[in-house]
């Protein structure tokens, strides 16, 4: 890298980082509009508590102990342990994470592209408005963008580096990104299918693959036994999947709103059980729903593929507030863009597909997991650097192909 390019990208990550924080502080930090237990899960860690919230069907009842997945409360308990419980640092920290994640995402997309696809790439996630809107609101769609992208990261290090600490690296983020969302699980399948397509040394690819599963080991396999000692059973992921299963696939889930997130149950049948019997619950009902009306359950996938691709919100949603009708202007004015340009990029890409196997991956396995079980747009946005990058290279191709022709 030049000294010239050095500067540039020094200067891009300054400019996102001052848009970042310039929409913080125009936030009221004083509260957390988010919720959704984050929060109470990190106060508990810092206070002496334990991973802990209060029961949320019945509060004051038995105290749940696995709720949400761990990766986000321990950011938010680190910042917390060391600045006090205050919301404008635990958002500038995530600031910070998504200012890296410009740096990554430019790094990745020189790497599996070229340059100038990198240079587009980091300017379109500097300015992307979704990555800074949600660096001001305590949701775990910032971290797990970060992880998702790191694991990248390493991964197109570790083809070119026999040395196996990239590799390594590759497994603990790919661990560390399973940890904030369970969906990245079975990710790793994928990587020893790309490993069959880019490594040269076939004698490597096994060798790569079970250090990326010990790394991703490493960093689950402490939740796993902590949640056996206290649950007595496995808890791979955390308490909450079976509402999260149920609230998707029931009959109420596309009849009140069309984000298809509505539910009703009896709060007082979940008194004095467990959470692991009450997410086993709502698994077996939402289960129960699929198998029987399947052609419903095919109408809610086809919802659910719309829910996640739209370019705009609802505006039955939001956080502390429904987004405005301006919010939707300036979302499609920015997202149909980066779609049209994507398809471009991914059509110009095919030559180079092998190469680009573990993005086509990410993109399919991500959205195609929520889309069965649970979509709606912000679940998109980890995913967002890759369409960044085919719309960067997209863009590359054809002022290529223009400078061609005029000079011509």
């Amino acid at each position: 890298m030049s000294k010239r390019e050095k500067l540039f990208i020094f200067f891009v990550l300054l400019v996102a980082l001052c848009l970042r924080l310039l929409w913080i502080f125009h936030l009221d930090n004083n509260v957390d509009v988010w919720g959704d237990w984050w929060d109470e899960i990190a106060s508990n860690l810092i206070s002496g508590k334990g991973y802990m919230i209060d029961n949320p069907f019945n509060p004051g009842d038995t105290p749940y102990y696995s709720w949400r997945p761990p990766a986000f409360p321990i950011f938010l308990a680190g910042i917390y342990a060391t600045f006090g419980h205050n919301f404008l640092y635990a958002k500038i920290g995530l600031a910070l994470l998504s200012t890296l994640s410009v740096l990554i995402g430019y790094l990745v997309a020189k790497k599996l592209f070229n340059p100038f696809t990198g240079i587009l790439t980091t300017i379109g996630m500097a300015i992307y408005p979704t990555f800074i809107f949600f660096t001001g609101y305590l949701a775990p769609e910032t971290l797990t963008l970060f992880l998702i992208l790191l694991t990248i990261f390493y991964l197109t290090g570790c083809i070119d580096h026999s040395n196996s600490i990239y590799t390594l690296l590759a497994g603990l983020s790919l661990g560390c990104a399973v940890m904030c969302r369970t969906t990245m699980a079975l990710f790793f399948c994928f990587i020893l299918i790309w490993f069959f397509l880019v490594v040269k040394n076939k004698q490597e690819i096994w060798k790569k693959f079970f250090i990326i599963v010990a790394g991703m080991l490493i960093v689950i396999l402490p939740w796993v036994v902590r949640n056996y000692r206290i649950h007595r059973t496995i808890v791979f992921h955390s308490t909450d999947a079976g509402q999260a299963l149920f609230i998707n696939n029931n009959p109420e889930s596309f009849r009140i709103e069309p984000s298809g997130t509505a539910f009703i149950y009896d709060s007082s049948e979940f008194l004095h059980i467990s959470e692991v019997e009450t997410t086993k619950i709502f698994k077996r009902r939402a289960k129960d729903f699929i198998i029987n009306h399947p052609a419903t359950y095919i109408k809610y996938v086809g919802k659910r593929f719309l829910n996640f691709w739209r370019p705009i919100p609802y505006r039955i949603s939001g956080p502390g507030k429904a987004y405005s009708y301006l919010h939707q202007i300036i979302s499609g004015i920015y997202t149909v863009p980066v779609f049209i340009f994507a398809i471009l990029g991914l059509l110009y890409s095919i030559k180079n597909w092998r190469k680009l196997f573990i993005l086509y991956a990410l993109i399919i396995y991500y959205s195609g997991t929520y889309i069965l079980v649970r979509a709606i747009i912000r679940y998109r946005m980890p995913i967002e650097p890759y369409l960044i990058m085919f719309a960067a290279y997209g863009i590359s191709v054809l002022w290529q192909n223009n400078i061609s022709k005029i000079r011509t």
